[in-house]
């Protein structure tokens, strides 16, 4: 504060106005132009998650169904729209290698990097901003990002897709095996015993304790597949085992209101018992096979409609509203609080 061109009035006043009057100018020269677009992620209410929440009420299978068919959250495709296979398919959409700054694909890379920004905003829409003194450039930018995010998500749904066809497939040849098994067992029976209706000519107690062990015996496979994923913490874990937990009272309350006599598991004639046991195993082979089924529709639907997992909701643009340059800002602000400071030092008594 003591230097002699400081001291000076009209020198410090004169120096400290040309250079707010420069950076005045390069607040809004040279002119940068910002366009966005926005992306927002399809989701399908159909699937293997649909039709376990239709199945299971809402309990554990709907739970199952939230790991098999759920689609992955916003973040999964933030990361992938800042990923690097991103911004090298844009390069290469917009054959930017070999122009001034972007010589070769990391060069080409890192300015890229620098001139968009991807963010994900509330709703689960992903919003592209980039910037650059050409506009046209600009939009170019918004729009490449755009379909190249949009073809990077389809290829790795396209993958999964593959992956759990493979399991899907494994799966429902089990299913279709154990339903055929189970379904020729229980037809020689009926057909050994003479028994035209099976339900009726054993009780109807026999059916409801049969259907209620083969909901209990899918569920405790879900808990088995459910833990698979999740600790046993998990509320959709908590929630398997407190179904299994209700189907057990079922099955406990329907044999004590039969009494000892009735036809319950503990005193069912030997015919009756191995009716119930060939038809529980029917019951659950057929739970198996309509989820696997299912679930293998499921996944032949996503891998169709892979290409159109995002939808733009607002193609490419470029902002009316005038841009500053918020360098410039910054250091213009630094310079009118210097001078502001100045004056009152040297104003001091």
């Amino acid at each position: 504060m003591e230097t002699p061109w400081l001291r000076h009035p009209t020198r410090r006043r004169f120096a400290f106005g040309i250079a707010a009057a420069v950076l005045a100018v390069l607040c809004v020269w040279p002119r940068h132009y910002v366009a966005r677009a926005a992306l927002f992620p399809q989701e399908s209410a159909s699937g293997l998650s649909g039709f376990l929440s239709q199945q299971g009420s809402g309990g554990g299978l709907a739970g199952l169904g939230a790991l098999l068919g759920q689609r992955p959250a916003i973040e999964t495709d933030l990361a992938v729209g800042r990923s690097n296979a991103v911004a090298r398919d844009v390069a290469a959409r917009l054959r930017l290698v070999g122009r001034p700054g972007f010589e070769n694909l990391d060069r080409a890379e890192v300015r890229l990097r620098r001139k968009v920004d991807i963010a994900a905003l509330r709703g689960s829409i992903l919003q592209i901003t980039a910037k650059d003194a050409d506009p046209a450039f600009a939009k170019s930018l918004a729009d490449a990002f755009a379909a190249a995010i949009q073809s990077r998500l389809a290829a790795l749904t396209l993958g999964q897709s593959t992956q759990k066809r493979a399991v899907a497939d494994n799966r429902m040849n089990e299913a279709t095996l154990r339903l055929a098994k189970a379904q020729a067992a229980l037809g020689r029976f009926r057909e050994a015993n003479k028994l035209a209706a099976p339900p009726a000519q054993l009780g109807v107690a026999v059916t409801q304790l049969g259907a209620l062990q083969a909901r209990l015996q899918a569920k405790r496979v879900e808990l088995d597949i459910l833990r698979q994923f999740a600790t046993d913490q998990n509320l959709q874990v908590r929630a398997a085992r407190a179904e299994i937990a209700g189907l057990e009272g079922e099955i406990a309350h329907a044999q004590a209101a039969t009494g000892p006599n009735a036809t319950n598991l503990a005193g069912m004639a030997q015919k009756s018992s191995e009716y119930f046991n060939l038809f529980r195993d029917e019951q659950f082979a057929q739970i198996l096979y309509q989820i696997y089924s299912r679930y293998l529709e499921t996944v032949t639907i996503e891998a169709l409609s892979a290409p159109n997992n995002m939808e733009i909701i607002d193609p490419a643009y470029v902002d009316p509203a005038r841009q500053y340059n918020a360098w410039a800002v910054g250091l213009l602000l630094m310079v009118l609080a210097s001078a502001l400071a100045a004056e009152a030092y040297l104003a001091r008594p």
